[in-house]
């Protein structure tokens, strides 16, 4: 098991002893939330990109808002079988390079996992990505890839090369950077897919996180 995992079960157990010891006996076990978390709703698959906790000390994650159009719809972490509902979705017109973002309420007895790829997280930093910079991507489908941002799209998106082609099921994974001193990663964007060009490349799309968390009207951030 590796160390972003033992970490997290570290963190579970912890919380459940406190949850078990307020409430009945019964009480059920906290449930992890990850960025790259397999999610479905009855009708698609997606990826997590973003988990945090909320002021109310509920579990919120942002994915693609084209996961699920619908307020209100359940969705699934298959990974910890830890069940949200949709609150919020924003999808613009395609081709326009709008907004497609989504948050999800997992409740109070999940906890966010600050790790992406097995490595730790800069909480609540999350910068405006730009060109020449260097991405990596997360997806149930494709696993880890990654390219460079080669320029913005629309006022919330921005176009990638050098990655491998996107399959279905990758939408609304984790986009990262790494810290400049090579220590944790910042989660930057939301993964939304792309396409191979007739000339035989390959580009992809993400939205800015930044730009996610504004959007959609999130509860306010506390400390992870």
């Amino acid at each position: 098991m590796n160390t972003a995992r033992l970490a997290a079960r570290a963190i579970a157990t912890t919380a459940s002893m406190v949850i078990a010891a307020s409430t009945a006996p019964a009480a059920a076990a906290v449930q992890l939330v990850e960025p790259g978390d397999r999610i479905e709703t009855a009708t698609n698959a997606c990826t997590l990109g973003w988990v945090y906790i909320g002021a109310d000390k509920h579990t919120y994650a942002v994915t693609a808002g084209h996961c699920a159009t619908t307020p209100g719809e359940t969705v699934t972490d298959k990974h910890s079988g830890a069940i949200g509902t949709f609150l919020q979705t924003r999808v613009d017109p395609p081709g326009i390079g709008g907004a497609d973002y989504a948050l999800i309420d997992f409740g109070v007895r999940t906890l966010p996992v600050p790790f992406v790829a097995n490595q730790p997280v800069t909480a609540n930093n999350h910068t405006e990505p730009r060109p020449g910079q260097k991405v990596c991507r997360d997806g149930i489908s494709t696993g880890t890839v990654c390219g460079e941002v080669t320029r913005s799209y629309g006022q919330h998106q921005y176009i990638t090369v050098g990655m491998t082609p996107t399959i279905g099921g990758d939408s609304g994974g984790p986009v990262w950077t790494t810290d400049t001193d090579g220590g944790d990663i910042r989660v930057i964007g939301i993964w939304l897919g792309g396409r191979t060009t007739i000339a035989g490349g390959n580009f992809g799309r993400f939205a800015g996180l930044s730009d996610a968390l504004a959007v959609i009207g999130t509860p306010p951030i506390t400390a992870q």
